[in-house]
């Protein structure tokens, strides 16, 4: 665990480096502008399946396993995550990385199929909740359907740029973040009380 935690926070550290200036390297833009660029025809599902990513999708997932669980605990990792993404990814990182969006970042090329035209973009918010939520999720799931909501939330990170809402960097320290705040909330809450006996791992 404090391996996982030292890596994501060593990736966050050289993609904020590397973001630091506000500028997009070249081939940051050619991978947004490969994502960025798939048909229209994508646009309805990218939409639903990134819903995972907005802010108070960890507390209603929470709600939920805490009720199938029949352990309230359970909800408590998942309700802190929002102060985490709000203290942390909007609060810090994002006002000492004051990289723009892509349409502003980059230029009017890039499709932007939300509203997000302009404002601070590093790290993707969307991203740091769905690897936060699905971490935690994984936690109550038997290990053959644990990688399911991992993948999910690397597509919320494509979906991001597909909407041109986000460069390939944003998605990345996002990913890293969100994973660093759900492996400390699982050791500092759920590895006391998930375990065989309960009724969540049967």
């Amino acid at each position: 665990m404090l391996a996982t935690v030292a890596l994501s926070l060593l990736v966050l550290v050289v993609t904020s480096a590397i973001a630091w200036d506000g500028s997009v390297p070249a081939w940051e833009v050619s991978a947004l502008e490969f994502v960025n660029g798939w048909p229209d025809w994508f646009e309805p599902a990218m939409w639903v399946l990134q819903q995972v990513g907005v802010l108070f999708a960890p507390v209603v997932a929470g709600l939920f396993i805490a009720r199938a669980t029949g352990r309230w605990v359970h909800a408590v990792p998942f309700a802190l995550v929002l102060p985490l993404k709000l203290g942390i990814e909007k609060g810090l990182v994002k006002q000492l990385v004051e990289r723009e969006r892509p349409f502003t970042s980059i230029g009017p090329e890039i499709d932007v199929r939300g509203s997000a035209f302009d404002g601070l973009s590093f790290p993707s918010g969307h991203t740091t909740t769905a690897f936060a939520l699905a971490i935690l999720v994984s936690a109550f799931l038997p290990p053959r359907w644990r990688p399911v909501p991992i993948v999910w939330a690397f597509v919320v990170g494509i979906a991001r740029l597909y909407y041109g809402e986000h460069n390939l960097l944003d998605v990345v320290a996002g990913a890293a973040l969100g994973t660093a705040f759900a492996v400390f909330l699982w050791w500092a809450f759920l590895n006391r009380h998930v375990h065989p006996d309960c009724r969540c791992a049967s």
